[in-house]
């Protein structure tokens, strides 16, 4: 789920990459394994990649040799993004070459240049990358509007790129045990999702069908799949969190919700504190490829 692109931290999204790794819908993924084993080499870029999740996440299953490029709008981010990494690179025993703003990490079976570039991808997506065989987007075409939509598709054209967007939010979230407010509060959060995050209009849940019928008019077939999260009492510290940004936006929308708002979220941070809560956050990947 985004917030404004602005505001992602580091530490929200450490919070939510156990959450995201589990989460990713695994028939997709070995699509994109299937998809990549056919190439010696593939080129990746990583549209608002944050601190990297998405390549840790794939890197490691695709046997190619692969350049990544992660674009995000945040100079921090990136550069937090750079210093996970190269923990992460260690942890599998590889040899990291750094540079100001690319590295390369070798070992065995694994060959990964890395191109960390800031970018605001508001402005499109024009010389991004020389070649592109595969674009990556995680967690944000909620936050996009159609226009962007329709751009990405026509870039995935023009470079034949397939396309892998996961962890779109749904519009949909389930706590166990229920509330009489829990479809309230939903509520807000969609409307707040339609808001201008920086990209346009938002789209919020309704993104990636917007998408679909962009690619389908250029050309492209694709696969969705379910990606929910599914948070049981040990997530206790991401579905609190959860909880009171949801109640905030609650509390802000009219002050004839915030008694409500704060009803709801004591209820809920009760039940998380007792080891009782248990929470269900729908999203959608998507696996889209040219159709030749």
């Amino acid at each position: 789920m985004g917030s404004d692109v602005s505001n992602f931290s580091a530490e929200w999204l450490a919070l939510r990459e156990s959450a995201d790794m589990a989460a990713r819908a695994p028939d997709l993924i070995a699509r994109v394994v299937q998809w990549s084993g056919l190439h010696a080499h593939i080129s990746v870029v990583d549209l608002g990649a944050g601190t990297g999740s998405c390549l840790r996440a794939l890197a490691p299953r695709i046997l190619s040799r692969q350049t990544w490029r992660l674009v995000d709008h945040s100079g921090a981010l990136l550069e937090e993004a750079n210093t996970r990494l190269a923990a992460w690179a260690a942890l599998r025993g590889l040899s990291v070459h750094k540079a100001l703003s690319c590295w390369r990490a070798e070992g065995e079976n694994a060959d990964y240049k890395i191109i960390f570039e800031e970018r605001d991808l508001a402005n499109g997506f024009d010389n991004i990358a020389p070649v592109v065989d595969l674009v990556t987007v995680s967690a944000l075409l909620d936050l996009v509007s159609a226009d962007w939509c329709r751009a990405l598709a026509r870039w995935c054209s023009i470079t034949g790129a397939n396309l892998y967007a996961c962890l779109n939010y749904d519009g949909q979230f389930y706590f166990t045990p229920s509330h009489p407010d829990d479809i309230a509060v939903c509520d807000v959060i969609n409307r707040h999702q339609r808001n201008d995050k920086g990209l346009g209009p938002a789209l919020g849940s309704g993104a990636v069908g917007v998408l679909l019928k962009e690619l389908a008019a250029v050309g492209y077939r694709y696969l969705t799949a379910p990606s929910p999260w599914l948070l049981d009492p040990s997530s206790s510290v991401l579905q609190a969190a959860l909880v009171r940004d949801w109640s905030e936006l609650a509390r802000e929308e009219s002050r004839a919700n915030a008694e409500k708002a704060l009803y709801w979220r004591n209820f809920r941070l009760d039940a998380i504190e007792a080891g009782q809560s248990s929470l269900k956050v729908g999203h959608v990947d998507l696996w889209a490829w040219p159709e030749r």
